[in-house]
C-alpha cells in the first residue's frame, strides 16, 4: 500500500492524465496490450459484509469490524461489557501496539514514495508526517484507556466512550490510509446495501433499524474520508455530516416521503464514487495496476448505485460508464491484457460520467 500524495490531484487533472500516464512507459515500448507489472493483489476478492460492529456514543455511531485493529477493540469493549477489566485492558494495549505498527508502516512507506518520486516530496512528508502523529497520538489514548480499565477507573461503557472521544476515534479512522485493498474492497459495496435496507424499514415503520442502517453506512464514509483528499474528501465529508443529520430524523419517522433519503444516499454515493476514481488515478500512476482495477471496480459500483437513487435519465447516462469501468477494473484486477491508452480513457470517462450523475443530483451545480 502507497500513502496518497495530495499533490497527485494536479497530477490527475483530466488534461493532464494522458501525459502523466504515458511518463510510465518505457521509452520505446509499443502500444500494444501491456501486461501489468506490479506486485500481485488476490485477483478474485470477494465482496462481503463485516464480521461486527463496534457502537459509540448510545447507538449513534457504528464503526465496522474489518481489521486487526477493530477485532481488538471489539474484543476490549466486548470484554468489558462482561466485566473482565484484565482481558479488556490487554485487547486495548494490542489495539495500540496495531496503531504504533501502523504509523511505522506509513512512515517506511512514505519513505520509499519519496525515494521513487522527488516530485511529491513536500507535499507526501507533510501528508504522512501528519497521519503518523494522528495514529500515534491515537495509540497513546487506547493505552491509556486500558490502563484506566485496568485499574478500575473506567466502570462503564459511557465513561470508555469519553476516553475514546470523538477526535480519537476520527484519527482511528485514519488507518484507512494504509489499509490494504484485501481489506477495503470486499465491504465497498456495503454502504449501498445498508442505504437500500433503511428504505425498506422507513416504509415498513421501522424506523429504529432504518436509522442503524443508515448510521452503518456511514461508518463506511468515514473510514474512506479518512483516506481522501481534496473534492473527493470535502464531498465524502459532506456526506458524513448530511446522513448524521438524517438519521435522529429517520428514528423519529418524521419524514414525510423518502425522497430526503434518495437524494441523500445519491450524493454519499456519488462521493464514493469519486473518492474511489481519485485513488485508481494516484494507483495507475504508481503503476499498481491490480489496485487501480479494485479502485475502478468500486467506483463503477458507486455511480450505478449513485444514478440508481436518482432514477430515469441518471440510470441512462451512467450505463455504459459503469459497463465499460467494469469490464476495464475486471481487467487490471485480474492481470489480462490491456493498453495504455484504453486505461486512460477509462479513468477520463469515469470522471466525465461522475460529474454527469452529480448535475442530475443536483441540476444546475
Amino acid at each position: 500500500m502507497i500513502i496518497k500524495p495530495i499533490a497527485l490531484a494536479g497530477l490527475l487533472a483530466a488534461a493532464q492524465l494522458a501525459n502523466v500516464a504515458y511518463a510510465q512507459a518505457p521509452k520505446g515500448a509499443p502500444a500494444a496490450a501491456v501486461q501489468p507489472a506490479s506486485p500481485a493483489t488476490p485477483a478474485a476478492l470477494q465482496l462481503k459484509a463485516p464480521e461486527d460492529w463496534i457502537i459509540y456514543d448510545n447507538t449513534t455511531t457504528y464503526t465496522p469490524v474489518l481489521d486487526d485493529l477493530s477485532r481488538h477493540l471489539d474484543a476490549a469493549r466486548k470484554a468489558f461489557d462482561a466485566k473482565d477489566n484484565k482481558k479488556a485492558a490487554t485487547e486495548m494495549r494490542a489495539a495500540a501496539d496495531e496503531l504504533k505498527k501502523q504509523a511505522a508502516r506509513a512512515d517506511k512507506e512514505s519513505k520509499e514514495l519519496v525515494a521513487a518520486d522527488q516530485a511529491l516530496l513536500a507535499a507526501d512528508q507533510k501528508f504522512t508526517q501528519d497521519a503518523v502523529a494522528r495514529i500515534n497520538a491515537s495509540a497513546t489514548k487506547v493505552s491509556s484507556a486500558a490502563s484506566a480499565i485496568e485499574s478500575g477507573k473506567i466502570t462503564k461503557k459511557s465513561d470508555l466512550d469519553q476516553a475514546l472521544d470523538t477526535a480519537a476515534r476520527a484519527d482511528l479512522d485514519r488507518r484507512w490510509v494504509v489499509t490494504d485493498v484485501t481489506t477495503w474492497y470486499p465491504v465497498s459495496e456495503e454502504p449501498q446495501r445498508h442505504f437500500t435496507n433503511a428504505v425498506a424499514d422507513y416504509g415498513r415503520k421501522e424506523y429504529t433499524a432504518a436509522a442503524a442502517e443508515i448510521r452503518k453506512a456511514t461508518g463506511y464514509l468515514r473510514l474512506e474520508a479518512g483516506r481522501a483528499s481534496g473534492q473527493a474528501k470535502q464531498a465524502l465529508d459532506k456526506s458524513v455530516l448530511d446522513l448524521d443529520r438524517l438519521a435522529p430524523a429517520v428514528a423519529k419517522g418524521s419524514l414525510k416521503e423518502t425522497k430526503e433519503m434518495d437524494k441523500a444516499f445519491a450524493e454519499a454515493n456519488q462521493a464514493l464514487a469519486q473518492a474511489y476514481r481519485a485513488k485508481a488515478g494516484e494507483s495507475w500512476v504508481r503503476q499498481a495496476y491490480e489496485r487501480t482495477g479494485y479502485e475502478l471496480k468500486a467506483a463503477a459500483h458507486g455511480l450505478e448505485s449513485a444514478a440508481g437513487w436518482v432514477g430515469g435519465e441518471a440510470k441512462t447516462i451512467a450505463a455504459s460508464t459503469v459497463a465499460e469501468t467494469r469490464a476495464l477494473g475486471d481487467k487490471l484486477a485480474s492481470g489480462s491484457q490491456w493498453t495504455r491508452n484504453e486505461v486512460v480513457k477509462g479513468l477520463q470517462a469515469l470522471a466525465s460520467g461522475i460529474s454527469a450523475v452529480g448535475q442530475q443530483i443536483k441540476p444546475g451545480k
